[in-house]
């Protein structure tokens, strides 16, 4: 295990602080006691970082915001994932048509990392924070759908024939559709109520407002954020809730609560590199409308892959169009042609800001 940095934890804190909604800007005493740290500690801190334009000064509040210089750190941070900017506008377009979460992940074996995220007001979800999130059944069945047969196995190794088998079917439902959906349930909500307990305990302890991590104590949350995901993710496959998670099949008249919409962008060799979601829709949806929505973002996908250079898989575009995910048991009315998404058209606003 590495060893602590207090002083490299003070500065990280403190960038997230700013970074967060409702936090424009922060005087050196809400600086100190939102930090927890002392005056003197404090003002050197702000001092520095201000020196090298890591923050900006207002002249009358005397309030400290985030500075010029990390725009072009942010920029160069985003180089490294080169679908990343042309999936912005995504991001930005589903969440204000949709009024929900939108989240790009970047994936790199088996965990993904959150790299944008872009909330409407409407939204019933919360910012997602920052860290890996581990990919184990049934979680990452958007990713493992285009992996070979034995990252499949791997994947599955440990949940039961009935999992592994259902798991199976909806890989390739993913295949043939190129998006996957995943219902709330009632682990699922319980996942979701445990993390914001966690986060919003741990924010009052160290002062800290919507900032994860962790706590010491016999009385106090142990477990991380990626700990409890990994523990709840293997709690729904044991009580056996994954039909109910991942589902086959959706009525086009039943209503349903989603937990996520999710569709891939593809590199150059084929391979997933971002993982494109929409979650915490502000109300239940239908079968046909769920279909309707997991094209759209399907077709936004395609076209963020065809426009950074990705390659879809083989065959993928010529089925894609025409699969049903999931397959519903009567064919849908047909919905209404949405309007033509063109991803050029969206400017890059800062990442993790609210859809206009």
């Amino acid at each position: 295990m590495a060893r602590p940095s207090p002083q490299t934890d003070r500065v990280v804190a403190l960038v997230e602080l700013l970074s967060a909604e409702g936090t424009p800007t922060l005087t050196l005493a809400e600086a100190t006691r939102r930090l927890g740290v002392n005056k003197s500690t404090c003002h050197s801190m702000l001092t520095a970082l201000h020196e090298r334009g890591w923050l900006a000064r207002d002249p009358v509040t005397l309030g400290y915001r985030l500075g010029p210089a990390l725009i072009g750190i942010g920029h160069r941070a985003a180089e490294g994932f080169p679908a990343l900017e042309l999936a912005r506008p995504v991001l930005v377009a589903f969440a204000h048509r949709h009024g929900a979460h939108c989240v790009a992940l970047s994936i790199a074996g088996d965990r993904g990392t959150v790299v944008d995220q872009v909330r409407d007001p409407r939204s019933t979800s919360r910012e997602l924070p920052t860290g890996d999130i581990v990919l184990r059944p049934p979680l990452g069945a958007l990713i493992y759908a285009w992996e070979e047969e034995a990252t499949v196995t791997a994947w599955l190794e440990g949940e039961s024939g009935a999992a592994r088998e259902h798991h199976r079917q909806v890989l390739e439902l993913i295949r043939s559709s190129r998006f996957s959906v995943e219902l709330a349930t009632p682990p699922e909500t319980r996942l979701r109520n445990l993390v914001a307990q966690l986060r919003e305990g741990l924010a009052r302890e160290a002062g800290l407002t919507g900032r994860p991590g962790r706590a010491d104590g016999p009385d106090r949350p142990e477990a991380s954020i990626e700990e409890m995901v990994d523990l709840l993710a293997g709690e729904l496959a044991a009580m056996e809730r994954f039909q109910d998670f991942l589902p086959l099949t959706l009525e086009p008249g039943g209503e349903y609560v989603v937990s996520s919409l999710g569709a891939p962008v593809f590199d150059r060799a084929g391979r997933v590199t971002l993982a494109v979601s929409i979650l915490g829709f502000p109300g239940p949806a239908t079968g046909a409308e769920i279909e309707r929505i997991g094209r759209e973002l399907s077709d936004a996908t395609a076209e963020v892959t065809r426009q950074s250079g990705g390659s879809l898989p083989p065959n993928d575009a010529a089925r894609h169009r025409g699969g049903t995910a999931p397959s519903s048991s009567a064919p849908a009315a047909p919905a209404p042609a949405p309007a033509p998404l063109d991803i050029s058209v969206y400017t890059r606003p800062p990442v993790g800001t609210r859809a206009p």
